[in-house]
């Protein structure tokens, strides 16, 4: 963990701050990509949020906070306690959201506080000089966070999706004819990312590219799971996996380290070898074709489709 002062707290847009942290003693913070994320962590409360600031600025990282009162509480905390002056503690940059700067045009689609990491990710294809376009979809422009900063540096690129002005995004009208090899990134609502999903099955593997800010669902029902046992093949170990707990809580327990970040099945930081059995996958990150090798699943959230499972550990 890296201690990091607030310098800033200004008001972005309805219901969303901008934090700008810098280092206690005025040194460099670590350089970052466009996609990555930090941990944030103030007491007992852990979040992570998309960089989304100039990455020319070595002294200061940006995050924006959208205050969710319907969510586990920790956007409302930092809404209602972070001030100028506190010190908190941050974990990377890490970046699970990768720009592939060698495709030669781009298409980024942004809903709501999704558009934190894509405006990064604009900012970097306008320096190398990428054709791309940016859609930027909200209820409206009060809502609308970095609206100004959008439309001041990426007009030529820009079309603006605000419901309230009856200018809704029609996804398969603005995505009807996506030049060879055209790569899209996308990061908002699930049902944007759905609908996206939806579209993309009719694409070439690999040309979307999306972050979900929260998973499905990451909690277990004990009643609809059934437990398995886990055979660790290097190892020479076999694990009970019940039905009560995750295989990454069950590796742990056992004493065997498997790195994890989100524990949501959004990051993939927890991937491991499969050589036999069969997955039941539920993370947001391996693909259709990933998923149907049937070789790696996600520790945090996937689980055995039958009784047993080898992984190469």
């Amino acid at each position: 963990m890296r201690r990091v002062v607030v310098a800033e707290v200004k008001r972005e847009a309805e219901a969303v701050i901008c934090v700008g942290l810098v280092d206690p003693h005025g040194r460099e913070l670590p350089d970052w990509t466009p996609g990555s994320h930090i941990e944030l962590v103030s007491g007992e409360w852990r979040r992570y949020y998309s960089l989304c600031g100039t990455r020319d600025d070595r002294n200061r990282l940006s995050i924006a906070i959208l205050r969710e009162p319907e969510g586990r509480g920790g956007s409302v905390h930092f809404h209602d306690t972070v001030k100028p002056g506190d010190v908190l503690h941050i974990a990377g940059p890490k970046n699970h959201f990768h720009l592939d700067e060698t495709t030669t045009r781009y298409t980024l689609i942004a809903g709501g506080i999704g558009i934190t990491p894509i405006i990064a990710m604009a900012d970097r294809l306008k320096a190398l000089g990428k054709p791309y376009v940016l859609h930027y979809c909200g209820a409206g422009r009060r809502t609308m966070a970095f609206l100004e900063r959008v439309e001041r540096d990426h007009s030529a690129a820009l079309t603006l999706h605000a419901g309230d002005e009856g200018c809704r995004l029609n996804l398969p009208s603005a995505l009807s004819s996506l030049a060879e090899g055209e790569q899209v990134y996308a990061c908002g609502p699930e049902r944007l990312l759905e609908a996206l999903g939806s579209l993309a099955e009719k694409w070439p593997e690999g040309t979307l590219h999306v972050e979900h800010f929260t998973a499905r669902s990451n909690i277990l029902d004990p009643e609809n799971e059934h437990a398995f046992e886990v055979v660790l093949a290097d190892s020479d170990l076999t694990l009970q996996v019940g039905n009560h707990q995750t295989l990454l809580e069950a590796l742990t327990s056992a004493g065997v380290d498997v790195p994890s970040d989100c524990c949501e099945g959004l990051c993939g930081t927890c991937e491991v070898a499969v050589t036999d059995g069969n997955i039941d996958h539920r993370d947001l990150v391996l693909s259709r074709t990933e998923r149907d090798a049937n070789d790696r699943m996600m520790a945090c959230c996937s689980r055995a489709a039958g009784k047993r499972l080898t992984l190469a550990l």
